[in-house]
């Protein structure tokens, strides 16, 4: 019997304790209107996304530019497309592009000629007049807010017979998306 009440006594104290639940707002009346706030903080979101330019090596972020040959070297560069860059951005964004250093690296049987980034010129437009390159920081793309913007990148490697002795010359490129 003891038991029975220690058991009721304990059952109804639990009850109290998980019963109503409590409310912060309430009304009373008609009509009965309770306001409640709702709010969130929307970050920034910057997504880019390189596409593989048709030149593209055996990874998804390689591109390799085409060899010159005589005529290249004759003319003085080798033109290249590069890869298309895709932006999505919820604010206004710039994309800048840059090489990682101040000069390829070599591989080859020569003395490393030093080759510099800025031999890598681009331009927005295969026609262009290709006065930037990869040897200084410089805007590829700007833009407002968006769900998706392709800015696509052509490449002019310059060439000298003198200079580009027979090797395999790397350069990383940097694409930088940041909203300032």
């Amino acid at each position: 019997m003891l038991r029975t009440r220690l058991a009721v006594v304990a059952g109804a104290l639990l009850l109290g304790a998980v019963g109503t639940p409590a409310f912060a707002q309430s009304c009373v009346g008609n009509p009965c209107t309770v306001a409640n706030t709702h709010s969130v903080t929307v970050p920034t979101l910057l997504r880019l996304a390189l596409s593989a330019a048709p030149t593209t090596g055996s990874t998804p972020t390689a591109t390799n530019l085409t060899a010159p040959d005589t005529i290249a070297m004759n003319a003085g560069f080798q033109a290249d497309q590069g890869p298309t860059a895709n932006v999505k951005a919820n604010r206004p964004w710039t994309l800048s592009v840059v090489g990682a250093s101040a000069t390829w690296s070599y591989a080859g049987a020569l003395t490393n000629p030093n080759k510099a980034a800025s031999d890598l010129k681009w331009d927005t437009n295969a026609g262009g007049t290709f006065t930037n390159n990869m040897g200084a920081t410089a805007a590829l793309a700007t833009g407002n807010g968006t769900a998706s913007t392709n800015a696509s990148i052509f490449y002019r490697t310059t060439y000298s017979y003198t200079a580009d002795v027979p090797g395999t010359y790397t350069l990383v490129v940097n694409f930088t998306l940041t909203a300032p």
